[in-house]
C-alpha cells in the first residue's frame, strides 16, 4: 500500500466513520486496545532499547514508568501516548477523539556520523485519532502535528493489534503499522543543513515518506496481579529517512521488558 500524502490517510479516516458499529466487543478485542496485552488497568517500570540518533546502529536505553490507564469513555493513558474521545459508538467499537505524544530528539554528540551538528529537540505530536475495534483486531489511525513547532511537521500513523494468544497466564499480540511523515519533519530529524555538512555527510533535504513496522507484544502473570510485560518491533524506514548520510541502517529494533502490575 502507498501512502504518500496526507488527504489519503484523510480518506481512511473518513471512511472509518461511516462503517456501521461491530458488535459487542470480546475480552480479546479489548485485550489489542492495550500497548501492553492486559484487558485491565497497568502500572509498570520498563527498560527499552531503540538507536541512539536516528537510523543508528548502536542502541541507547532508558528506564521509564510505564502507565497504561483509561478513564471509563473519557481519556486514557497508554504508555507515552494520551488522549481524549470525543464520539464513542453505542457499542464502544469506534471511537474518534484527540491525542498527544512525545516525539524524542537526540544530542548529536552521541554518534559519529551527527557529530558536530545541532541537537534535535525532543517536540509533542498531537491531532486527531480514530480507533475501530472488529472481531479481527483493533485499526488506529492517529493524524498528528508538532505542536511545539521544532519541525513544524505533520505525521500520520495507521496500525493494527491482533490479539495471537488470549490465555489468562500468557497474552500476545501482533502489531502492524505504516506511519507517514512529512517532508518538513522528515528533515528535522533526518535532514543534514548545509551549515552541518562535512567529509563523508553532504548535506540532504529529506522529503516525505512512509516507514513500516511489525512486532510483538507480551504478558506473562506471575501471581494474583503482578505480570511481566515484553515487546520487540522491526522499523523499516522509509525511502526518505534511509537514503539520508546519517543514517547507517534501514531497519531499527525496538525492544523493551519490564514488570508491572494490574489493577
Amino acid at each position: 500500500m502507498s501512502l504518500s500524502t496526507l488527504p489519503a490517510w484523510a480518506l481512511i479516516a473518513a471512511g472509518l466513520l461511516v462503517l456501521p458499529p461491530a458488535r459487542a466487543q470480546s475480552d480479546s478485542e479489548r485485550q489489542a486496545q492495550q500497548p501492553i496485552p492486559s484487558a485491565r488497568n497497568f502500572f509498570g517500570l520498563g527498560i527499552g532499547a531503540f538507536p541512539q540518533t536516528s537510523g543508528s546502529s548502536d542502541l541507547r536505553t532508558l528506564v521509564l514508568p510505564v502507565i497504561q490507564y483509561t478513564w471509563g469513555d473519557t481519556a486514557y493513558v497508554t504508555g507515552l501516548k494520551a488522549g481524549l474521545w470525543g464520539y464513542v459508538s453505542a457499542d464502544r467499537s469506534l471511537r474518534v477523539g484527540l491525542y498527544a505524544e512525545p516525539r524524542f530528539g537526540y544530542d548529536a554528540s552521541d554518534n559519529a556520523r551527527t557529530a558536530g551538528m545541532a541537537d534535535r529537540d525532543f517536540a509533542l505530536d498531537a491531532g486527531p485519532s480514530v480507533r475501530w475495534t472488529t472481531a479481527a483486531g483493533v485499526l488506529n489511525l492517529d493524524v498528528g502535528f508538532d505542536v511545539t513547532g521544532k519541525s513544524k511537521g505533520q505525521v500520520a500513523q495507521l496500525q493494527f493489534i491482533r490479539p495471537l494468544l488470549t490465555g489468562r497466564g500468557f497474552r500476545l499480540n501482533g502489531i502492524a503499522g505504516a506511519t507517514w511523515q512529512s517532508a518538513d519533519m522528515n528533515d528535522y530529524y533526518w535532514g543534514v543543513r548545509a551549515s552541518e555538512a562535512a567529509a563523508g555527510r553532504p548535506a540532504y533535504r529529506a522529503g516525505a515518506g512512509t516507514a513500516l513496522s511489525l512486532g510483538l507484544s507480551g504478558l506473562y502473570s506471575s501471581g494474583p496481579g503482578g505480570a511481566l510485560f515484553y515487546g520487540v518491533s522491526l522499523n523499516r524506514l522509509s525511502d526518505a529517512q534511509a537514503d539520508s548520510p546519517i543514517a547507517e541502517r534501514s531497519v531499527t529494533p525496538v525492544i523493551y521488558f519490564g514488570y508491572g502490575w494490574r489493577l
